[in-house]
């Protein structure tokens, strides 16, 4: 290890590397280390601690898809950090003179978070603690080198070399690349990636017929971008319908499409009136953490989950009829009532999960699924505050942290972890995590505005001819100019130039999820995996790169996955220990 000073690199650095900073000097002031100690922050733009999701650059229209209230960038455990970082509420009620209970239920702009992040950020760096030295380099890393003296980090757009003993690795989201049953050809036509927005989207021309690949929050993103980011606006007429003003240089068509052609269901300010809780599946959980049992996802668990949404909504439901229920009830018991309930009220229609997977189910919804008639159902739900609808869609995210422990504890069976992320993680983040409602009142403003077009939403056949793609459908036929990928990646990109793919050495490890893209394989701490399948705690990855062995990463939490803080303590203390401070310890 270089003797003049310890040196720890963090690459990639948006709010999980942010995260994995703070906690770094926390613990070097915790255990008060006076040797010197240089941190390395690799980032491909200049967006530091922002990343581009947080762009502070980004315009206004782009929102976050949760209320203020559940965003804070302050450490969930001890130490404290070096500086007193406040809730996100706590800091934007300061900025905009309202008060914390208005801005708790209000939904910010994507920028504003990223300002949050970057402010505290920059405190942090600017605290003057002498042996800590801080460098940032604006680079995309583009390998890691096992050396002698510690790991070499490469980067083409440095001049110098940089090495390092300890390294976090948060890279987040890579490019995904085109489906080959797309297109085999990569042209200006295709756009692989929409981010950042500023440049991907700018060679679109006007008036062009342009299609999106995805219905979730990338789509609704890229969605805007096209319209009210090239000079459209929304207006209310007379407080009412929200009506969309063409600039003219819009496209002449959007067209969305997926596998499903179902689309995200939007989300409220509000939470229900009904406390949310996981029933059934957090029980379950409790009663096996003793135990080694492996479990199949579909025959064991999926049903345990299903017992949970129904018992969010008829909670909810019997609540809101002034029927009380013991929430201890056992689900037996709970489907009796829900019997007495139906047979006392037949007016009211049963519910059944297939209502949330299955939208053609839903009352409202006839048969001939409408993409527009399914929006406006859940805009109608969330201004309720006692949906038993929205109850439902809300089970998932009480459900997904007693989850996560099977996931990354590898309680499932392989077999089964495959089938839950091809066929159900997709599904549960639509029902559960989706956009405000604002923005989906916006999609229907936009198809109003005769731009927004759903002919070819449900799995078009795509062709390609004349640089033009040709999508096909029982309804008809159209010329597309343009295809975007309006998804975020799961894992990574075999082609893409990431560090996994070019570093030598064998330190990483991959497992195949598809002819296009692999995941990293790691702990559940973070630590990666090398080829010859050993353990390597000296590179630790947080967030998106252990969305394999980790489940739901994408997301601002500081509690969820929480990698980072074990890893700042263990570097911490390994360098008491290089500095012979810590002796006969057993702690790292």
């Amino acid at each position: 290890m270089p003797s003049e000073a310890f040196n720890i690199a963090i690459i990639g650095f948006g709010p999980k590397g942010f995260y994995g900073f703070e906690r770094i000097l926390a613990f070097l002031k915790k255990y008060n280390i006076s040797s010197d100690v240089n941190i390395h922050l690799f980032n491909e733009s200049e967006a530091f601690a922002t990343g581009w999701v947080y762009d502070v650059n980004q315009p206004d229209y782009l929102l976050m898809n949760y209320p203020n209230q559940f965003i804070s960038c302050a450490p969930a455990s001890d130490p404290p950090a070096l500086v007193t970082i406040p809730s996100f509420t706590s800091y934007i009620s300061k900025r905009t003179g309202n008060s914390e209970d208005y801005e708790n239920s209000q939904i910010a702009p994507r920028k504003e978070v990223g300002a949050y992040l970057s402010y505290y950020f920059n405190k942090l760096k600017d605290v003057a603690i002498p042996s800590i030295k801080i460098y940032t380099y604006v680079a995309r890393v583009d390998a890691i080198h096992k050396i002698e003296s510690g790991y070499r980090i490469d980067a083409k757009s440095l001049s110098k070399q940089v090495i390092v003993d300890k390294l976090l690795i948060t890279t987040g989201h890579s490019p995904s690349i085109i489906s080959k049953k797309t297109t085999d050809v990569s042209t200006d036509a295709t756009i692989p990636f929409v981010y950042p927005f500023s440049e991907k989207l700018r060679g679109i021309k006007s008036q062009a017929v342009v299609s999106c690949k995805g219905l979730g929050l990338t789509a609704i993103d890229t969605i805007l971008g096209l319209t009210e980011g090239r000079s459209g606006y929304f207006k209310k007429i007379d407080g009412q319908q929200l009506m969309y003003y063409k600039s003219g240089l819009e496209p002449k068509y959007i067209l969305p499409f997926s596998r499903s052609g179902i689309p995200i269901i939007p989300r409220g300010s509000h939470t229900t009136k009904q406390k949310q809780i996981s029933f059934y599946f957090k029980c379950f959980v409790s009663g096996i953490k003793n135990t080694t049992t492996i479990f199949d996802f579909k025959s064991e668990l999926l049903p345990i989950i299903e017992q949970d949404i129904i018992a969010s909504f008829y909670f909810q439901l019997l609540e809101n009829n002034n029927i009380s229920i013991d929430p201890d009830i056992s689900f037996d018991e709970l489907e009796k009532r829900i019997l007495v309930f139906h047979k006392e009220n037949p007016e009211v229609k049963p519910f059944s999960v297939n209502e949330l997977y299955n939208p053609n189910q839903i009352e409202g919804i006839n048969t001939d699924f409408s993409v527009v008639k399914y929006w406006k159902f859940w805009i109608t739900e969330n201004s309720n505050p006692t949906s038993p609808y929205v109850a439902a869609a809300s089970a998932w995210r009480f459900i997904s942290d007693d989850f996560n422990y099977l996931y990354s504890t590898n309680r499932l069976t392989p077999e089964s972890k495959n089938f839950f992320q091809k066929s159900y993680f997709g599904l549960f983040n639509r029902i559960s995590y989706g956009p405000p409602v604002q923005n989906i009142e916006k999609m229907i403003a936009l198809h109003n505005a005769e731009i927004l077009d759903f002919t070819f939403v449900k799995s078009p056949i795509i062709n390609k001819e004349n640089e033009k793609f040709i999508f096909s459908s029982n309804t008809g036929t159209i010329e597309v100019d343009y295809l975007v990928d309006s998804r975020l990646p799961r894992g990574f990109s075999k082609e893409a130039p990431v560090i996994f793919n070019n570093s030598s050495d064998g330190l990483f490890s991959v497992e195949e999820k598809s002819i296009d893209y692999n995941e990293l394989r790691c702990t559940a701490d973070g630590s990666i995996i090398n080829q010859n399948d050993t353990i390597n705690k000296d590179i630790v990855c947080y967030g998106t790169p252990t969305e394999n062995t980790l489940f739901d990463n994408d997301t601002l939490s500081r509690k969820h996955n929480d990698t980072v803080t074990q890893w700042a303590q263990n570097t911490a203390l390994l360098i008491l220990k290089n500095t012979n401070r810590l002796t006969a310890t057993n702690e790292y």
